[in-house]
């Protein structure tokens, strides 16, 4: 089985090593491709210098997490591929990550979209988002596998077969709302989205956290789009849901901020609606 991990970069030099050392130490062995999304601090050198195996490709400009994705992906079903691996930058694998992902997909296969245990650095307690948004809604399957609706892509293992039926991230999307776009597809295409709870790895978010106007950014703006482009949901009644939540939003933030990502939300609209016909289809947005 060949596997091909994909790494989006942005001035990550903090994590470039242990990431991309993880790799290194995997028990399956695998292929890397790296886009870079035009990082001046060093991280594309470093990479070059220390692992020249792995496939670098830098961008002039930042093309967001989705479309620099989008160009991995593409690479591993041109060339082959039996699986692609979505890590982000500040992430890293354990050496039997790969291994367990793999047995449980073959046991699994209509479980194209698996995660392992997101954990923070040190590996004693899950990562606080995987914690708080995806093991609450956690159906177990056995004791190997749980299942989930939603699961944040730092660490995503998806089969061809995934790729092929349910496609890339739709390119609606710059920052923010593609993973919840696209579990939304997975599940609208008859798939399942799981998590193997005996793989552990890291996201090392730590104790980041966003401004408060990139937060409400995420939770108006992002998540207004997500829910336009379902193609589970119909967009009428979403429009009319995602003007009322906008107005909570702002007793929420005690901000008018939600209104001015809501109206810029609502510019997407036509966008986001032909957007999601076309997430409708086999293999969307290859």
């Amino acid at each position: 089985m060949r596997v091909l991990v994909i790494i989006v970069t942005y001035n990550g030099m903090r994590w470039v090593e242990r990431c991309q050392g993880s790799l290194k130490a995997s028990e399956v062995p695998v292929d890397v491709y790296v886009a870079d999304n035009g990082s001046t601090d060093g991280t594309t050198e470093w990479i070059r210098e220390h692992y020249p195996e792995v496939r670098l490709v830098i961008n002039t400009d930042n093309l967001g997490f989705g479309a620099a994705n989008n160009m991995g992906m593409r690479y591993a079903l041109e060339n082959g591929y039996d699986y692609a691996y979505l890590l982000n930058q500040d992430a890293w694998i354990m050496p039997d990550t790969i291994g367990k992902l793999l047995a449980v997909n073959e046991s699994h296969p209509e479980y194209v979209l698996l995660s392992p245990m997101q954990m923070n650095d040190g590996l004693e307690e899950m990562n606080r988002l995987f914690k708080s948004r995806v093991v609450p809604s956690r159906r177990v399957v056995d004791d190997r596998l749980w299942s989930v609706p939603f699961v944040m892509a730092a660490h995503w293992f998806i089969s061809r077969k995934g790729l092929e039926e349910v496609g890339l991230f739709s390119p609606l999307f710059h920052f923010n709302g593609e993973d919840d776009n696209y579990c939304s597809r997975v599940l609208y295409h008859g798939y399942g989205i799981g998590v193997v709870p005996d793989a552990l790895v890291v996201h090392d978010i730590g104790e980041r956290k966003q401004p408060k106007e990139r937060y409400i950014y995420r939770s108006v703006f992002a998540y207004a789009l997500h829910r336009f482009s379902d193609p589970g949901r119909k967009p009428f009644c979403q429009a009319l849901y995602i003007f009322l939540y906008s107005l909570y939003s702002c007793l929420k933030f005690k901000s008018f901020l939600p209104l001015k990502y809501m109206c810029e939300a609502f510019g997407e609209y036509r966008k986001a609606k032909e957007y999601r016909k076309k997430s409708m289809s086999k293999g969307a947005f290859i």
